[in-house]
This record gives structure tokens, C-alpha cells and sequence, in this order.
């Protein structure tokens, strides 16, 4: 066919040596809420490479297009490969199929959760699969404030003028928090030992309640020695003796002294 008559081709058909192929069908991945125009281009690469998994990556199936409204990821597959992905598609939504696809369609499951939304594959006009339904989450409550924190301090890096420092929290946690050159050079003959540290604070509240520290600004520091019991009992007899029948709770008042 002259190169002048190929503006006047159906949508998607293309030539071979022995002329027009057959009209090839459309699968579409529907990711609700979100427009092409908030897609980044990166995120978009991320949701490719796990539909070419889902689908198959024989060769033949191939991405077209991404239209406008909520972002659809249309690609089109060879009709004698139509029933194939289908069917591969269909099982891996059902919890069996190949690895690798199944691995993709949890990634893909992922993707929809961090970005807040739901998807479905939909192919000439019928629903194929819905992802699972991930509801909207709000932003949990931040709050800046002054307070303290301990654990043992275990990391103390970085080159540049905010130095991140780390401690490990009482039940394992990693407590990030930052500080300035001079700080930073102070506290390491402090590392693996415990600490605590006071400075500003960005909290984050849980969903479960509570809070939960993102990240501290150090102020200012103090060493947590780990003394004995013996050693805690002296230092309260030379702070003036330990009066046993004045105190309701002896051996609370010993360990508060601890700290």
C-alpha cells in the first residue's frame, strides 16, 4: 500500500509483508481518581513494569496510550494471544497462576495503596479483574514540640552540616533525630551507650493511639549510667539516708532513683 493511504488505517492495525494484520484487542488498566497529569512519569514506569509481568511478556502485548479522566493504561494484545493473557490474568486474581505474575499483581496491589486509590482491568467494555478496594486513609496529626527521648545511641553520620543520629528506643524502635557538627562530635564517645536527649520534635499520632516520634532536633544531651543496685542505695544514704518507715513504697522510691 502506497505511504499516502496510511493515514486513512483503522485505529492499532499495522503492516506486515503480507498485509493488515488483524485488529488487535485492548486491555486497560482503570486507576480511579488519579488524572494522567498527576501520574509522574516514574510512578507510570512502575505500574508498566508490573502490568508487562501480569500480562505476559511474550512479545505480544503492547502499550498504546495513557487516557485522559481517571488515568487509564491501555495496551493491545495479538488476537491469537487475547484468550492467553486473559486467562492468565484471571487465575493470578484468584490466587494461582505463574510466580512472577503473581508477584506483579501484589506489587500492583501495593502501588494502589500507596497512592490511595483502586484499579480494574477492563478489556472491550467488560470488567476482567478489580484489584482489592484500598479506602482513602487520612493524614495522620503532626505536632511539633519540645520533649526528650532515650535509648542507645548507635549510629552518628553524615557529612553534612545536620548530622543524623540514631537510638535504639526501649522496645527496638529506631528513634531518628539530627544535629549540628559540634553536638555530633561530643556524643560519639557516647555510642552504643544509652542517652537521653532533649530538643524539638516532630510527633506523629498513631492510628492505634499514641504517638510516635518522626524526627528530633538535639538540644542537648546526658549520659544514663547503669548502676547497680548497691551502688544506687549508696548514693542515696550520702544524699542524706533512707528513712524506710516514711516511704510508702521503698523499693519504687529505690528504682526511681535508678532513673
Amino acid at each position: 500500500m502506497p505511504w499516502s493511504t496510511r493515514k486513512n488505517l483503522p485505529p492499532y492495525e499495522y503492516i506486515s509483508c503480507n498485509g493488515y494484520n488483524p485488529v488487535m484487542k485492548t486491555l486497560t488498566l482503570h486507576l480511579d481518581g488519579i488524572k494522567p497529569a498527576d501520574l509522574p512519569m516514574k510512578r507510570l514506569a512502575e505500574y508498566l513494569c508490573e502490568l508487562s509481568e501480569l500480562y505476559g511478556k511474550e512479545g505480544r502485548v503492547h502499550f498504546t496510550s495513557v487516557t485522559k479522566g481517571s488515568a487509564m493504561l491501555n495496551a493491545r494484545v495479538d488476537d491469537d494471544h487475547y484468550t492467553k493473557v486473559l486467562h492468565r490474568v484471571r487465575e493470578v486474581a484468584n490466587g494461582v497462576g505463574p510466580k512472577a505474575a503473581t508477584k506483579a499483581y501484589r506489587r500492583l496491589t501495593d502501588l494502589m495503596q500507596e497512592d490511595q486509590t483502586s484499579g480494574t482491568v477492563m478489556s472491550e467494555g467488560a470488567q476482567i479483574i478489580q484489584f482489592p478496594h484500598t479506602p482513602r486513609r487520612q493524614k495522620p496529626m503532626v505536632v511539633f514540640r519540645t520533649g526528650s527521648v532515650q535509648g542507645r545511641l548507635y549510629t552518628i553520620g553524615g557529612k553534612d552540616d545536620s548530622v543524623p543520629v540514631r537510638l535504639e528506643g526501649a522496645n527496638g524502635e529506631t528513634l531518628y533525630c539530627e544535629t549540628d557538627l559540634e553536638t555530633a562530635a561530643l556524643l560519639a564517645p557516647l555510642l552504643f551507650k544509652q542517652i537521653r536527649i532533649y530538643g524539638k520534635g516532630e510527633w506523629e499520632r498513631r492510628q492505634t493511639g499514641g504517638w510516635r516520634l518522626k524526627k528530633m532536633r538535639i538540644a542537648s544531651y546526658e549520659p544514663l549510667e547503669k548502676g547497680s543496685l548497691k551502688v544506687a542505695i549508696e548514693r542515696m544514704r550520702e544524699a542524706g539516708g533512707i528513712l524506710w518507715d516514711r516511704i510508702d513504697s521503698p523499693h519504687k522510691s529505690i528504682l526511681d532513683q535508678r532513673g
